[in-house]
């Protein structure tokens, strides 16, 4: 009896230390699930990062922190709150016209227009001007989300916010969420150096661009314009670093900027061919003077009427004055089109045009791509130009009602084609890149690499000199004298130094892998930041 009970023990006794060991695994599990992604010992950032995606708040709070890279689709129009659109527009002294829902500089009392002070005592009031100045006021079974948007540009500008003003504020909030390079769309030179150009073009025939072309080439190496466009950009940029400097002890200029910015001009889709043609040789022109000024870009609805129109003269022009004035880098706004805003005709081939005959090294939002006739073959050319998708996603619902497993962001990603997450307009959107990297994560389950891979792609695929610290885009290759950059004690040699000197790509891609390394050791250690 006492052998069999023994050899009962010995089958039992492994048992049991198994169940043991699962319980206690099983506690462990439900501990961790309990415990805030910050604590001691709960495993790597890529672990600490899979408790953060239990909820939204906990998202935010790794995300906003996460360093970021680069915002590369930004219009800085739709950048700014409203909330500061209207303490602007009554540090100006201007009134408010409850109708029409506007600023006005018509006196209070004239056609129910009332003082700023009245807006801002009346409470309803001034919720119809944030409604219908953003996206807050779009509501998906009651208007359309498409014109609501866009409609929303002009009750924003009435409030007449300067552009020094907007473009600190912008820089500001992206500095706090660890973004070290905006690519901002606007206008980047005075319109003199439009008049100029636009005097000059006296008779303009699409069908014949060369002597389009004669008749503005003139115009181009007048110094004057490129001095103008600088002086211009000055004024901007020191109003700007001035009011960083003064509420947030930050700076736009000097040598070590905290965030460093570069514009694009924008070209207006439904305007005429030849204002379109005189649009785009001043945008060049700016490109090949002015170094903040790094490409181009084409705005307003690609859906609208004249839009679709004009789109094979637009590309065409493109194509043709790239080839006069150098080939500089463009970003092109192509395929953000539904069903629902366009037949579908358009979407045909809107990106793989925009790609070929356009000229664009990056295209902004893509959606349309899945009704390209050759989809694959244009996921490839994207592939092997190298051509960057920027990835907008609270701009692809609010404008177009694409979300989840219906926008492309996935097809992208394994089709290999390089995407970063931008904002698109983050004051209208009521959004910020903290929440796109928030939206990406949680609708798409990333994993901790993958929003690495984000951060640095929206770096790589920047419009900006140098040759980076990557070798042929290969992340895990690095340049000869930063191979050991990750390492925590790491510090640059006198070599690295002057190589990250005069290289500006070099320089911001170093500083995003020395914030990863910063940013992981807080997550190790309490993730507190000093105030």
């Amino acid at each position: 009896m006492k052998r069999a009970i023994s050899a009962r023990n010995c089958v039992c006794l492994p048992l049991l230390l198994g169940l043991m060991v699962f319980l206690a695994a099983c506690q462990s599990a439900d501990l961790r699930r309990d415990t805030p992604f910050w604590a001691e010992d709960v495993g790597d950032p890529a672990a600490r990062f899979e408790l953060a995606k239990r909820t939204q708040p906990e998202l935010i709070a790794f995300l906003r922190r996460l360093p970021k890279g680069a915002d590369l689709h930004n219009h800085l129009s739709g950048a700014s709150y409203g909330e500061y659109v209207v303490a602007s527009a009554l540090e100006q002294g201007l009134n408010y016209d409850p109708a029409r829902r506007r600023f006005t500089d018509r006196p209070a009392g004239q056609d129910g227009v009332i003082t700023g002070e009245q807006l801002l005592r009346d409470s309803a009031l001034l919720a119809a001007y944030h409604d219908v100045s953003s996206m807050r006021g779009w509501y998906p079974a009651v208007a359309n989300g498409h014109d609501h948007f866009f409609a929303s540009f002009d009750h924003l500008r009435s409030g007449d916010r300067g552009k020094a003003e907007m473009l600190a504020e912008v820089v500001a909030r992206n500095a706090w969420q660890n973004v070290t390079y905006l690519e901002l769309m606007t206008s980047p030179y005075p319109k003199s150096v439009r008049k100029a150009i636009g005097a000059a073009l006296e008779r303009f025939d699409p069908g014949d661009l060369e002597g389009a072309w004669a008749q503005v080439a003139s115009v181009l190496d007048d110094p004057a314009h490129a001095a103008a466009t600088a002086a211009y950009l000055d004024r901007i940029e020191s109003g700007a670093d001035r009011i960083l400097r003064d509420k947030h002890d930050l700076r736009l200029l000097g040598d070590a900027p905290d965030v460093v910015v570069r514009y694009l001009p924008q070209l207006l889709r439904k305007l005429s061919l030849d204002r379109f043609f005189v649009d785009a040789v001043a945008a060049m022109m700016a490109i090949r003077d002015e170094p903040r000024v790094v490409a181009l870009n084409m705005v307003q609805p690609e859906d609208a009427t004249r839009s679709r129109e004009r789109f094979a003269d637009q590309m065409r022009i493109l194509d043709f004055l790239s080839g006069k004035l150098g080939n500089p880098p463009i970003s092109l706004h192509a395929g953000e089109l539904v069903l629902r805003e366009s037949p579908v005709e358009p979407m045909r081939d809107r990106i793989s045009r925009s790609v070929t005959q356009g000229q664009a090294r990056r295209i902004g939002h893509g959606i349309s791509i899945a009704w390209e006739d050759d989809v694959v073959g244009t996921l490839e050319t994207l592939r092997r130009r190298e051509v960057l998708v920027e990835i907008c996603l609270s701009s692809n619902e609010g404008i177009l009602g694409v979300k989840g497993d219906a926008h492309p962001f996935m097809l992208y990603r394994r089709a290999g084609v390089p995407v970063s997450i931008n904002t698109d307009d983050e004051a209208i959107s009521r959004s910020n890149l903290t929440m796109e990297f928030v939206l990406a994560a949680s609708r798409y389950d990333l994993r901790y690499a993958d929003l690495l891979e984000l951060a640095r792609n929206s770096l790589e695929y920047a419009f900006m000199p140098g040759d980076g610290l990557y070798v042929e885009r290969d992340y895990a290759r690095l340049r000869p004298g930063f191979a050991k950059v990750r390492d925590s004690q790491w510090t640059p040699s006198a070599e690295a130094r002057a190589a990250m000197q005069s290289d500006l790509k070099l320089r911001l891609q170093v500083r995003l892998e020395r914030e990863i390394v910063a940013f992981e050791r807080s997550l190790a250690n309490g993730f507190r930041t000093t105030p």
